[in-house]
């Protein structure tokens, strides 16, 4: 049925041999042999979601010049498919057209075909979708296009029923032939408004703290007050909502804020979208409850919302938070990790030809395996027999375990132990069910994110394991997702990789290197961080009207016009992480160029965040740091060569704080005298409702400076400061475990006296 060289065929059959005896061809077509009839191009490709779609009739390409070329040499047009190795329809249009021989024979016939996995080219899928929702009012995925050889897009939509597809491309070649002028005229206009939309709009508007206001406001009005989350079913978890929330409920102290976010997680952690067995979050709910999923699980989900999780446990104490936050991770450190310590994209939704078959229960089997503890847990987790979904359960829990454990009058630890052994027995179970597919690709954005959420959670929660995985995968990730060049590539296959990096996959390695850095201080991380986002600049930046391409601006791309992005989707954009890494390695770095591309980047979407902010919520967080500093237990002051971190534990009914203050080599603290007239580092103080009862300082040295003449007591190296504090419940304006306080120093080196510094640090109180 391919027209294919003798080349290209040895090529595709020696890269067949290559996968070895288990390789099993996605396709009804094999021969007495069980081998493919058909193998076309993606069978060289790195993507699982292409692998799926090699030994279809259709002669595929992979996205590149070859495709484009022949198009215009043969004077077709082109049939871009969009999709992704973990999408329901995606799967479905799969079987029943491109692995449909007749469909096919149409497809090879009339159009040059192009297969895209939106994982590894979301520039390519953020320009077609573009053009999609333009022309249809709505897109999704399986995306489907027709192109002109030159790339524009005259038509598209999504998933077709194999008689309407074959109808379909039957009127498009008719068109093609016949009326070739409108459909270019048509192609070259929609190419018009996709660049348009993409372009930048600066706005004479200027932007001031109150945005973050404003940012709030938006997002709770689109708060579900019933059933947590935000807007209507289908509900998707809204990672970068909850970032911002939080954030802004330490900031502000406005309940409302926090208690949209508590309800959120709980609600969620109880509820179908969590996988209450294994740990780990499926993609979205289908229902306004968060019952029943769409049961594929991604990695950035488990990133940020473990992340959230971690969060949230440090601002309310809430016990159930910090479970699922390690449940979450052990989850991923399980079944997501590969063998060199990087992280799978993503496991299907379907097994066995149905979705979330894997995932549910029939009432009986649970009490076969479970014996005398099943009653409990069947309680607990609405089992019945008539089930939930499709005559089975998707287990649930009505309410946190921390409020059942309280309620019963049973210890926490108790309660979560004993049904640690029950989720055992069942997981051991469901482990002997065909599992759905894996994604094994390593994408480098998304590994980042998953990193990041490693290390945040390890250095909140004291577990050094935690940040020792994030190393471990940081490690893989720059030396294994590298293109020749030595840049960053956007993912890897088994260690092959070969698409470049993205914008976002620099700017997401740098925010989770710098995390790195915090929690170790080895400033190795920091170098990395700030050699990507050194490239980052170079090769993304917009120099004419500011902000970040998606694509590498250095080689010619083959998109008509090179999108941008701003809005913050199932994950952030890579401006939105972009703003907040920037002000980051600033801070720690003390390069101020690194504030003015931030402020540039600011600028140049002000249109966007002065008329809708609540679509970037994530760069949100970053302007929030901008205007009012990071909202953490720890800091960096004097251009990164001072480093602040705070403990508060509660002892009885008073509380001990030590802040920890490492100073860089030929860097000291001068003495500053407070009321009694000794001699500290620092002045501290706590918010009201707070009260400072006593404070102890180290001893400080006594030296001359070089552009001194009398000898200064300073403190060098790393100090501690201890205070015993007491609080007034009654007068707190942040969430009861949150203590807070206001730090000033002043730093100086040998040769002279940085400016004096006041920053704060938001300190969780640990039982």
């Amino acid at each position: 049925m391919f027209d294919h060289s003798e080349t290209l065929k040895t090529s595709l059959l020696s890269a067949l041999k290559d996968k070895g005896t288990a390789y099993q061809p996605r396709t009804r077509y094999l021969d007495d042999n069980q081998q493919p009839i058909h193998t076309n191009r993606l069978i060289l490709e790195d993507s699982p979601y292409l692998l799926q779609h090699a030994h279809n009739p259709v002669d595929w390409f992979p996205w590149g010049d070859e495709a484009f070329a022949k198009a215009k040499a043969e004077n077709k047009p082109v049939f871009l498919s969009i999709g992704y190795s973990t999408c329901h329809w995606c799967h479905v249009m799969e079987e029943e057209s491109f692995d449909n021989e007749e469909v096919a024979k149409h497809m090879n016939e009339f159009f040059i075909c192009i297969k895209v996995d939106r994982e590894c080219h979301p520039d390519v899928d953020t320009y077609y979708m573009t053009a999609v929702m333009m022309m249809q009012g709505h897109g999704g995925w399986p995306m489907s296009s027709f192109l002109t050889p030159e790339r524009k897009p005259f038509f598209g939509g999504t998933y077709y029923q194999p008689s309407q597809f074959i109808a379909l491309m039957n009127r498009v070649d008719e068109l093609w032939h016949k009326q070739s002028a409108e459909i270019l005229e048509q192609a070259n206009s929609i190419s018009t408004q996709v660049a348009g939309a993409m372009q930048t709009k600066r706005s004479l508007n200027e932007i001031g703290p109150n945005v973050i206001d404003v940012t709030a406001q938006s997002i709770m009005n689109h708060h579900d007050e019933t059933n947590g989350g935000f807007g209507q079913a289908p509900k998707f978890p809204n990672e970068p909502y909850l970032y911002f929330l939080l954030e802004y409920a330490v900031l502000s102290g406005k309940q409302d804020e926090l208690h949209a976010v508590i309800k959120t997680l709980q609600i969620q952690s109880c509820g179908g979208i969590y996988d209450q067995i294994a740990g780990g979050f499926h993609r979205y709910a289908t229902d306004k409850n968060w019952l029943i999923p769409h049961f594929e699980k991604m990695l950035y989900n488990q990133a940020n919302l473990s992340y959230v999780f971690a969060q949230a446990y440090t601002i309310t104490g809430a016990k159930d938070f910090k479970r699922i936050a390690c449940e979450t991770l052990d989850y991923v450190s399980r079944e997501m990790t590969n063998k060199d310590g990087s992280f799978y994209s993503a496991t299907d939704a379907d097994s066995e030809g149905e979705e979330g078959l894997f995932f549910i229960w029939d009432k009986s089997e649970i009490e076969f395996l479970l014996k005398n503890d099943a009653k409990e847990f069947i309680e607990l987790y609405q089992v019945t027999d008539s089930g939930n979904f499709e005559g089975k359960n998707i287990l649930n829990l009505n309410r946190p375990l921390e409020d059942y454990a309280n309620e019963n009058d049973i210890g926490y630890k108790q309660l979560v132990d004993r049904l640690a052994a029950s989720k055992t027995a069942l997981w051991e179970t469901r482990e002997k069910r065909i599992p759905p597919l894996r994604d094994d690709k390593v994408i480098t954005a998304w590994n980042a994110m998953m990193i990041k959420s490693f290390t945040y959670v390890g250095q909140q929660l004291n577990r050094k394991d935690y940040i020792d995985t994030a190393i471990r995968a940081a490690n893989a990730l720059l030396e294994k997702n590298k293109t020749e060049d030595g840049q960053l590539s956007r993912s890897s296959l088994a260690g092959q990789a070969s698409i470049s990096g993205l914008q976002e996959d620099y700017a997401y390695l740098a925010e989770a290197l710098l995390q790195i850095y915090d929690a170790t201080q080895d400033r190795q991380w920091l170098d990395h961080a700030a050699t990507l986002t050194d490239v980052m600049i170079e090769s993304f930046w917009d120099k004419e009207n500011g902000g970040f391409f998606m694509g590498s601006q250095s080689k010619d791309s083959l998109l008509p016009a090179s999108p941008k992005e701003i809005n913050d989707n199932a994950t952030s954009s890579g401006n939105s992480v972009a703003l907040k890494t920037l002000i980051r390695l600033a801070r720690r770095t003390g390069e101020k160029r690194y504030h003015s591309t931030a402020q540039q980047l600011i600028m140049a979407y002000s249109h966007d965040i002065t008329q809708r902010p609540y679509i970037c919520s994530y760069l949100m967080c970053g302007m929030l740091e901008m205007f009012a500093g990071e909202q953490s237990h720890q800091q960096w002051c004097a251009d990164g060569n001072i480093h602040i971190s705070g403990v508060c534990n509660k002892v009885k009914d008073k509380y001990k704080l030590i802040l920890t203050i490492t100073i860089a080599e030929k860097w000291h603290l001068n003495q500053i005298k407070d009321e009694f007239n000794l001699a500290v580092p620092v002045s501290v103080q706590a918010i009201k409702g707070w009260t400072i009862d006593h404070i102890f300082y180290p001893a400080f040295i006594t030296k001359t400076l070089g552009f001194q003449t009398e000898p200064t007591d300073v403190f060098e190296g790393t100090i501690q400061i201890t205070a015993d504090l007491s609080n007034d419940n009654n007068e707190l304006t942040f969430p009861k475990n949150l203590l807070k306080l206001k730090l000033g120093l002043q730093a100086c080196d040998e040769q002279k006296c940085l400016a004096p510094e006041g920053t704060s640090c938001v300190i969780p109180v640990l039982d």
